[in-house]
């Protein structure tokens, strides 16, 4: 027997909503087509299985969900989420949209960024997959943009940078293009990603690494990427201001042709 909202009921609810035990996938539907659809699915895919849920849905079938949703209310420039709950032996799957938040002003603007007091956990298997345990990342948000600015930054336990709060990080130094890697604790994002392979295809000299914020901060230009605004070029991080924006311009045309 359980009690909800005032009524007692004999509702078996699953693990995923008492424990928070579930996948998320957020896909940007631009021109009523999601993109990167094949990618969020694998991601799901392999995301299953390191939480025993047990996602053996055939992409073809995915995709038509996701197909037929978009076409039932003729969406366009909006996020898509497709959640996964568990529940037994299987899952609940649950879709919702909301419009796309990011505007013509801010990528003109740029985001700013604030560190955050959250670390990190490099050793949590969590920190690997796109669970539905967000309350850390929506909290250092929130927190980040009651002071005014866009995204939190995130270090693990040993200072290292590792990703924004909805956002991974890139950053120039002398024409090279660097972000964490990701066994420093981050999600590696769709984007980050299809940024990575462009910057290999086009012969871009590129490196993941462990860096710490000073090297951040003494940066030529940073940004940042996710599935919803692509690429954003970033104009301050805590007190520093960032000018430069021309290698970051350079790497977003790629994805805007």
């Amino acid at each position: 027997m359980n009690y909800l909202n005032g009524k007692y009921t004999e509702t078996n609810f699953s693990e995923g909503e008492l424990y928070g035990t579930g996948l998320f996938e957020t896909i940007c539907i631009c021109n009523k087509k999601p993109e990167y659809l094949s990618d969020h699915y694998e991601r799901l895919y392999k995301g299953g299985h390191s939480l025993d849920i047990s996602f053996e849905m055939p992409y073809k079938e995915f995709q038509e969900i996701i197909l037929d949703f978009i076409s039932k209310f003729e969406l366009d420039n909006f996020a898509l989420r497709f959640t996964l709950l568990k529940r037994g032996t299987g899952y609940d799957i649950l879709i919702n949209t909301r419009k796309l938040a990011y505007s013509d002003e801010d990528y003109q603007r740029g985001f700013s960024l604030k560190t955050s007091p959250l670390r990190k956990n490099p050793t949590s298997s969590l920190t690997y997959i796109k669970s539905t345990c967000y309350s850390d990342n929506l909290i250092s948000l929130k927190n980040s943009r009651s002071l005014g600015f866009d995204e939190s930054l995130h270090l693990n336990f040993i200072e290292e940078i590792c990703e924004g709060a909805i956002s991974n990080i890139f950053f120039i130094k002398d024409g090279t293009v660097k972000t964490p890697a990701t066994e420093c604790g981050l999600l590696p994002g769709i984007m980050r990603n299809k940024v990575i392979e462009k910057l290999k295809e086009e012969n871009i000299p590129y490196e993941e690494g462990h860096y710490h914020l000073s090297q951040l901060i003494e940066a030529d230009e940073v940004f940042i990427t996710n599935s919803l605004m692509h690429i954003m070029w970033v104009n301050k991080l805590d007190d520093k201001i960032y000018f430069k924006r021309k290698i970051t311009d350079k790497i977003s045309n790629f994805f805007n042709k």
